[in-house]
């Protein structure tokens, strides 16, 4: 074999062999990008798992507030009338959500998915979201203008009542307004206890 093929035989392995790697660097860039996309919605948006059918309909409800003191969450079940809630820290990396719930001392790690599906969702939802446990898994829906300003948290929960009024009773209690009273009294997450939420 002369000289000259085996030298472009050997740039040609090497060009490929950029190109895998290129690839493979792109590939993993892109599931990156993919597993922050997978939970783009999650943050600053009122999720329930369906509208009340009247005012004593319990009805489940979660969010995730990136405050301007720390991130505040809220997890219940509430009716006009009663209102279960759980008030909690929460870090979000892609897809995995970590959360403390302060009043049992204890952490949970869940996945987050979040996707538009305005058509696969009943109606008026656009929004889905799946959170699991990997034993349990809960769906929830919002719509794109159920949004949460984290730097006027009263304000965003006053406009949403005002255009959806089925919502007065969920945020009235879902939505943490004060997070800096909690935020103060949470240890840090290497103290947290693990626990099963879902």
């Amino acid at each position: 074999m002369s000289k000259n093929k085996t030298g472009r035989i050997l740039l040609g392995l090497a060009v490929a062999g950029a190109g895998i790697i290129g690839a493979s660097a792109l590939q993993r860039a892109m599931s990156d990008e993919g597993e922050a996309a997978a939970a783009k919605h999650a943050v600053n948006q009122v999720w329930i798992e369906r509208l009340p059918v009247d005012n004593r309909d319990m009805i489940s409800h979660f969010v995730l507030v990136d405050h301007r003191q720390g991130r505040i969450g809220g997890i219940g079940k509430s009716s006009q009338w009663r209102h279960f809630i759980e008030l909690f820290q929460w870090g979000l990396e892609g897809e995995n959500l970590k959360i403390y719930l302060p009043q049992d001392k204890v952490k949970a790690q869940l996945t987050v998915r979040t996707w538009k599906c305005a058509g696969e969702a009943p109606d008026p939802f656009e929004l889905c979201m799946e959170i699991s446990s990997g034993r349990k898994t809960m769906k929830f829906y919002s719509r794109t203008d159920w949004v949460i300003e984290p730097h006027d948290v009263e304000g965003s929960i006053a406009e949403l009542v005002e255009e959806t009024p089925e919502l007065a009773a969920v945020l009235a209690e879902a939505v943490p307004a004060e997070a800096d009273e909690a935020l103060e009294l949470a240890p840090e997450a290497a103290d947290w206890p693990d626990a099963d939420v879902l």
